[in-house]
């Protein structure tokens, strides 16, 4: 069989076949290594995005709805079941409200959050060069992920108000839970953009580990820092408001949230949040825009890893 792609230039690849393997690759490897043949047309507006992007969770492999739903049960656990004082060192503001908000965080640090060009790549290399197009696919990736996170969350908030008869509280919170992940997500997407990386099973990466660094190290290292990443901008994001609570209590934030400066703290962070999501989306693009041709080289390349 020819060859399926050939290389003009030093950086750029152009392929004639979408997605084939590369010639030599092993027969029996073909259908794991690499996605189907078959790439959905590109969407003409955002809600044809964001069909195509729920599309692609409820199918195989199911990696949104999988990474949320671990996060989610990981994050219950620790919650619910370990000792008092290790719960009080992990969770420092142990509020009963703020159960959920920490529940939506840990449902948003995994890799869906960040290899955003990776796991999509075909469609990803089909806009590349129309920024347009990359704002609605990054966008609709979002929603997606929202959308998966956010009903669970705001219904943990819900029984938590209930529970604590503390209803305006329950209102800021919820009001945390729909806005503020936007934020985090917009710049979570940068690290997809610069260290991206290709869905594959493990076994295929253990088999073909050469080179090691590429196929083992590296992958292991970007499915491992949004664990960082992640709880990281939020903090950030929310540090002023955080500021503002201990600056106007007198207990502070070693204890609780406090409820009545709740809500002053959570409008400051739903402003920074839409900043940082508006700021954080063309920041993205630019960054797409001025690593064009390396991200074609190795997004054209499933057998890179």
């Amino acid at each position: 069989m020819p060859n399926s792609s050939e290389r003009v230039g030093s950086a750029t690849r152009v392929m004639s076949i979408p997605w084939a393997p590369a010639h030599d690759e092993p027969r029996r490897h073909r259908s794991r290594a690499t996605p189907g043949s078959v790439t959905p047309p590109l969407p003409s507006n955002l809600l044809g995005a964001v069909r195509q992007e729920f599309s692609r969770a409820f199918h195989p492999p199911f990696e949104q709805v999988a990474v949320v739903v671990f996060n989610g049960a990981l994050m219950s656990s620790l919650w619910f079941f370990l000792p008092p004082s290790l719960k009080n060192d992990v969770f420092t503001l142990h509020g009963s409200l703020l159960f959920a908000v920490v529940l939506s965080a840990w449902m948003y640090a995994d890799v869906p959050a960040t290899n955003v060009m990776g796991s999509d790549a075909r469609r990803m290399l089909l806009a590349i060069d129309d920024p347009v197009m990359l704002g609605r696919l990054l966008d609709a990736k979002s929603i997606v992920l929202w959308s998966l996170v956010t009903p669970v969350s705001l219904v943990a908030a819900a029984i938590a108000g209930l529970r604590s008869h503390v209803y305006l509280a329950t209102l800021y919170s919820a009001v945390w839970i729909v806005v503020v992940p936007f934020g985090v997500l917009g710049i979570a997407a940068w690290v997809g953009i610069l260290w991206p990386y290709h869905t594959m099973p493990v076994r295929f990466r253990l088999t073909h580990a050469h080179p090691r660094f590429r196929m083992l190290w590296r992958w292991l290292f970007l499915i491992t820092i949004p664990y960082a990443v992640v709880p990281m901008l939020g903090a950030l994001l929310i540090s002023p408001s955080l500021l503002i609570w201990g600056f106007s209590t007198s207990t502070g934030l070693t204890r609780q949230l406090p409820r009545d400066s709740l809500g002053i703290g959570i409008a400051v962070a739903c402003v920074i949040a839409a900043i940082c999501s508006i700021g954080g989306r063309r920041v993205s693009r630019r960054l797409i825009a001025r690593r064009r041709d390396r991200l074609v080289d190795f997004l054209s390349d499933p057998t890179r890893g």
